[in-house]
C-alpha cells in the first residue's frame, strides 16, 4: 500500500509506524509520539487539529502515478517507474505500456487508466492506488443484502449496490484513491507532497475517484465523554512514562550499529508469528537469542576467519550491551507498549468514519475486518502509519505484491 511512502515533503521515503519512532529517534521519537497522539486526540473529540493531517491507508495496487508531464505538457499515466533517471517508463500511448509494461495484468490495467484517467484534465502530476477496474468488480450477497465488491491486493471493499456510491462504482471504469502531489521542472527531479486536492478534477462517470483524507462520514467517529477521559488518561500515562525514557537514549543505542536494525528485524518476525511486546523482560530475551541465532546463521555460511571473528566478537557484544542497556531499554519498551495501546484505542474510533466496508477472505467466507489503518503528518514534516500490526503488518509481511516489479 504505496500511502507509506506519503510525508509532507518527501522523495518516496518509508514510514516507520508510531510505536516504532522511539526506537527509531529515542527521547526525541517518544516526545513525538506524545504529540501525535495530543492531535489525534483533538480530531477525535472533535476539536479541529491544524497541526494534523490523516490520510487513509487504502489497500490498493498497483500505484499509479498520472498527470500533465511538465516537460511538454502531454497527458502520461505509469507506475514508480516514471521516475527512473535513466530509462524512465512514460506512457503516453497504447503502445508505450505494451513496451514498458507488457499485455498482462499491470498493462491491461495502465491502459484503462491512460483512457479514463485522462478525462478527469489532471493538471499536475498526483500518485494514487488503483482500486479496481470494471472487470474486477463482482456482486455479492453479504448478511443477505447485495453489495458490490472489489479486491485490488488483501482486503476486501464492499458497496451496498443500492446506493449513490454503490451505483458510482458499478458505473465506473477504474476507481482510484489519489493521495500524493508531485511538483518539479521535470519527472526524475519532482518532489513530493502528502495529499492531492481533487476538487478541482473534471468528474467523469468512467472514474470513481477521491483523495486519502480522512472523513468522518459516518458522523460516529468522535469520542464520548468516557473514551475521551480514557484516552486522556493515557496520553498523561505516555508523558510520565518519557520521563523514564533517557534524552539520550538514541545515541546510546548506537553505541551498538546492530541493535536497532535488528530489533526492528526481530519485531516484524514476532509479527510474523502474531506477537507482540507483552512481558518487556521475556521480549529483551527472545531478541538475544534471536540475535545470536542469526549471528552463528551468518558465521556457518562464512569460510573467511577474520568474518567469522567478527560475528563472533558480535555474539559476545550484543549480551553485554544489553546488560548495560537494561534500564533504559526497559523505559523504551514500557513506553512502546503504552503506545500499541494508544494506538488501538484510536484505530477502534477512526474505523468508523468508513463509508466502504472491509472484509477478508478465510475459509469460513467473508469475514469482517478492519481498514488497513491510517497516516498522521504533522506540520514539522513528520508522518507516522497507524496499522493493526497482527493483522495488516502480518498479512503484508506474508504478502506477494505481484505488481512489486513494475
Amino acid at each position: 500500500m504505496l500511502v507509506e511512502e506519503i510525508l509532507t515533503e518527501f522523495k518516496r521515503t518509508h514510514l516507520e509506524h508510531i510505536e516504532d519512532i522511539v526506537l527509531t529517534d529515542g527521547h526525541a521519537g517518544a516526545q513525538a509520539v506524545v504529540g501525535y497522539f495530543t492531535d489525534i486526540f483533538k480530531m477525535l473529540r472533535g476539536t479541529s487539529s491544524n497541526a494534523l493531517q490523516v490520510s487513509v491507508k487504502w489497500d490498493g495496487a498497483p500505484a499509479v502515478i498520472c498527470g500533465t508531464n511538465p516537460e511538454n505538457g502531454k497527458f502520461f499515466v505509469g507506475t514508480k517507474s516514471v521516475f527512473n533517471k535513466t530509462a524512465p517508463k512514460i506512457n503516453y500511448t497504447k503502445n508505450d505500456i505494451a513496451r514498458n509494461h507488457g499485455t498482462d495484468d499491470l498493462g491491461q490495467k495502465l491502459l484503462k487508466c491512460l483512457i479514463h484517467l485522462k478525462k478527469l484534465n489532471i493538471p499536475g502530476v498526483v500518485q494514487g492506488d488503483m482500486m479496481f477496474t470494471d472487470n474486477d468488480l463482482e456482486s455479492r450477497d453479504i448478511n443477505g443484502k447485495p453489495f458490490i465488491t472489489f479486491k485490488p491486493n488483501e482486503i476486501i471493499y464492499a458497496v451496498p449496490a443500492d446506493s449513490d456510491l454503490g451505483t458510482q462504482i458499478q458505473n465506473a471504469k477504474v476507481g482510484i484513491i489519489f493521495h500524493t502531489t508531485y511538483t518539479g521542472d521535470t519527472l526524475a527531479d519532482s518532489e513530493a507532497k502528502a495529499g492531492a486536492d481533487v476538487s478541482s478534477l473534471t468528474r467523469s462517470p468512467d472514474v470513481w475517484f477521491d483523495n486519502a483524507s480522512y472523513k468522518n462520514v459516518s458522523g460516529s467517529a468522535t469520542f464520548t465523554k468516557q473514551e475521551s477521559e480514557q484516552f486522556s488518561k493515557g496520553i498523561q500515562t505516555l508523558r510520565t512514562l518519557l520521563q523514564s525514557v533517557p534524552k539520550n537514549l538514541s545515541a546510546m543505542m548506537t553505541t551498538n550499529k546492530d541493535f536497532v536494525p535488528m530489533f526492528q528485524m526481530f519485531i516484524n518476525s514476532e509479527i510474523k508469528q502474531g506477537r507482540i511486546p507483552t512481558n518487556i523482560n521475556q521480549f529483551l530475551k527472545a531478541f538475544q537469542q534471536f540475535y545470536l541465532a542469526r549471528m552463528q546463521q551468518q558465521s556457518s555460511g562464512l569460510k573467511a576467519q577474520k568474518a567469522i571473528a567478527v560475528r563472533q566478537q558480535k555474539m559476545k557484544d550484543m549480551p553485554r550491551f544489553l546488560n548495560t542497556m537494561k534500564k533504559p531499554l526497559q523505559a523504551m519498551l514500557m513506553f512502546y507498549k503504552q503506545t500499541q495501546v494508544m494506538k488501538q484505542l484510536a484505530l477502534q474510533k477512526m474505523n468508523q468514519a468508513m463509508q466502504v466496508g472491509t472484509f477478508a477472505q478465510t475459509e469460513n467466507g467473508l469475514e469482517v475486518t478492519d481498514p488497513e489503518g491510517f497516516v498522521a503528518v504533522g506540520t514539522d514534516g513528520g508522518a507516522v502509519k497507524l496499522v493493526d500490526r497482527l493483522t495488516f503488518s502480518k498479512r503484508n509481511l506474508t504478502a506477494v505484491n505481484k505488481f512489486k516489479k513494475s
